[in-house]
């Protein structure tokens, strides 16, 4: 180390040198360090400052002791100051540079910058020992067998401990998952949040916070569902007989998932034929979520939708009883449903015709009957539930009347072959007879009572749909 001082001046100029050199050294790291504080340089800043505090006041110390105080290059004091500065240039400059790599790198985890904390770390212990050696005239062979021995017996000690440690490492280091990533835990998907050198910490459906080892996700077969911004979906199958046409079934399900709220990604819920075995086609269907841990919700929205458009299809879910208080899909039926109501006064003969042509369907709450600009070509008896009806006012809705058990609902468009003006939707729960406008047409040809009421109501609700359809709220 005597070999760093060669380029000093001669003795008589050395106080002045340093009186001068070191404040003006200090200020100019400082105002540096100032400066790129405040441009997202804050690894430099900090190793300008710290070269400040540390670096040059060691150095000057060294130099006072050395040069000015002519104090021998062997004597406690000099080595003392000549050690500190040796080690604390070297600590500031691999902290640059690992600043430097930190910079470049995409540090998705914590384990790039873990990693050179170790190397800079083992840098650091093998520039101490040759600055010992050489400073302190210490003897490195006999050091490094101590330490190896004692490496030797820590090792078997801590083996469980330095395993773990190192596949953890290694697992990060692979960096084959990162922060916002979906992994499955337990059989079950969790989001990462959070990851550090021993641990990563998830979260799972329900906001539960659950912290692994690393060593633990090292050890098994690590499945990752999604990366945090990879489109995810859930797979739901489904079973029909094989008598029913395929396309039949997909036109149910693209019904159901069409109705879905908030319903992820642009294209909407898929429908495949994934086997035909059995005397039974299978099915998946896919249905985008809006992340990979979300699925509960999802699957039993799109369920619970899918049940009462396949009551509506006509289609039987496999392996499922009828419920008891869905009537039987008969003429029959539907007759007693009509007589029960009290529709058409009784008529016998129009409630005959009725029954025969009409369909028996169920809704779930905030379903869509009939959507306003769509062809208005059933009117609907009400049997259970409510039926809400509004017209669209831009991204709002005007709500015109509910619709209670035992009320037709039919509107003027329905009797001349129009567009429907209004939404028809499910407010609650509703079970219904839908009536073609045909039917509806013969019955009034048949009887002028029926006809005149049946004209009423269709009045009345045009009377009520037209002011609001020029932007007026009916008043009273």
């Amino acid at each position: 180390m005597a070999d760093l001082l060669h380029w000093l001046p001669s003795d008589s100029l050395d106080g002045i040198l340093l009186a001068l050199g070191y404040p003006i050294l200090v200020l100019a790291a400082l105002e540096a360090s100032r400066a790129l504080s405040g441009r997202r340089t804050t690894i430099a800043a900090d190793i300008l400052r710290q070269t400040a505090y540390l670096l040059l006041p060691t150095g000057a110390i060294w130099l006072i002791l050395r040069e000015i105080a002519g104090l021998p290059a062997h004597d406690t004091m000099v080595r003392t100051a000549e050690t500190a500065f040796a080690l604390t240039g070297l600590y500031l400059l691999l902290g640059l540079v690992q600043g430097a790599l930190v910079a470049v790198i995409d540090n998705r985890t914590n384990a790039p910058k873990l990693l050179l904390d170790a190397l800079r770390i083992g840098l650091s212990l093998v520039w101490g020992a040759l600055v010992v050696s050489a400073i302190w005239d210490v003897n490195l062979g006999s050091l490094f067998a101590a330490m190896g021995v004692g490496s030797i017996v820590l090792g078997f000690a801590l083996q469980e401990f330095l395993g773990n440690l190192l596949s953890g490492l290694g697992l990060l280091s692979e960096r084959k998952f990162g922060i916002g990533d979906w992994i499955v835990i337990d059989g079950a998907p969790a989001r990462v949040v959070e990851m550090d050198w021993r641990t990563v910490t998830l979260t799972k459906e329900g906001n539960d916070r659950i912290v692994v080892a690393n060593s633990t996700l090292a050890k098994g077969n690590l499945v990752i569902v999604a990366h945090g911004n990879d489109p995810a979906s859930i797979t739901i199958p489904l079973s029909f007989d094989s008598d029913i046409p395929p396309e039949k079934i997909r036109s149910a399900v693209l019904e159901a998932g069409s109705t879905m709220p908030d319903l992820a990604g642009a294209n909407g819920v898929k429908c495949y034929v994934t086997d035909i075995a059995s005397g039974l086609v299978n099915y998946d269907v896919i249905v985008p979520v809006t992340s990979p841990g979300i699925f509960a919700g999802p699957r039993d929205v799109f369920l619970s939708r899918f049940w009462y458009v396949a009551q509506r299809h006509g289609l039987r879910l496999d392996g499922a009883a009828a419920a008891a208080d869905t009537p039987p899909d008969d003429a029959d039926a539907r007759l007693q449903l009509l007589t029960q109501a009290g529709a058409f006064h009784g008529d016998k003969d129009a409630l005959a015709r009725i029954a025969r042509d009409c369909t028996f369907r169920q809704y779930r709450r905030s379903e869509v009957l009939l959507e306003a600009g769509a062809p208005a070509t059933e009117a609907y008896l009400l049997l259970t539930g409510s039926l809400a009806v509004s017209v669209p006012s831009g991204e709002d809705e005007i709500r015109v009347e509910l619709v209670e058990p035992g009320q037709l609902l039919v509107l003027s468009e329905t009797l001349a072959g129009g567009a429907a003006p209004v939404r028809m939707t499910a407010d609650q729960d509703a079970d219904l007879l839908a009536i073609p406008a045909a039917s509806v047409l013969e019955i009034m040809e048949a009887s002028k009572t029926i006809a005149r009421d049946v004209r009423a109501l269709a009045e009345a609700r045009r009377l009520a749909i037209q002011p609001l359809k020029r932007g007026l709220r009916a008043v009273g």
